[in-house]
């Protein structure tokens, strides 16, 4: 089986919305291609592919992040391999060209997180070189309407 990496584009949508479909999450092909488009026009974002006999059998997205107190960091916001060809090298392949991908733009560190539910991961992630450094809770919120001002107001500190 030869498995090469490229670059995601339009033409992988459908390989990369049945991964999407299969990691859990139900979404639309074309909430899916919104996605993609954002994140392929982005300087700071990266979609690679793992494909096999012109079939996509994993994806993985990576981002260039500020956070404070950490600085300048690569995190890997999804890696997905179709769960037939798990344990074949695939998620290493894809983590070997986010690691280039990351040392091209000079950052030294990369993150992942990962759902506790995600038990394979929970093994993946170690014997790829990553090492645990917390684990944490996310919190989300849905917002109603948009928000269009163009930026925050905060309260004066004033007394």
């Amino acid at each position: 089986m030869e498995v090469s990496i490229q670059t995601a584009n339009s033409e992988h949508l459908n390989g990369i919305h049945g991964l999407v479909l299969e990691w859990g999450y139900p979404t639309s092909t074309s909430e899916t291609l919104d996605w993609m488009k954002a994140l392929m026009n982005s300087s700071n974002h990266q979609v690679f592919v793992a494909v096999c006999d012109n079939s996509i059998v994993g994806w993985t997205a990576v981002e260039k992040r500020i956070l404070l107190g950490e600085g300048v960091i690569s995190e890997i916001t999804g890696l997905v391999v179709r769960s037939s060809c798990r344990r074949m090298g695939i998620g290493q392949l894809l983590i070997n060209a986010v690691e280039i991908w990351s040392q091209n733009l000079g950052l030294s560190r990369i993150l992942v997180r990962s759902n506790l539910f995600r038990v394979e991961s929970h093994e993946f992630y170690p014997s790829a070189g990553f090492e645990l450094m917390k684990t944490t809770k996310v919190y989300t919120k849905e917002l109603t309407g948009a928000h269009t001002s163009g930026g925050y107001r905060g309260h004066s500190c004033d007394p």
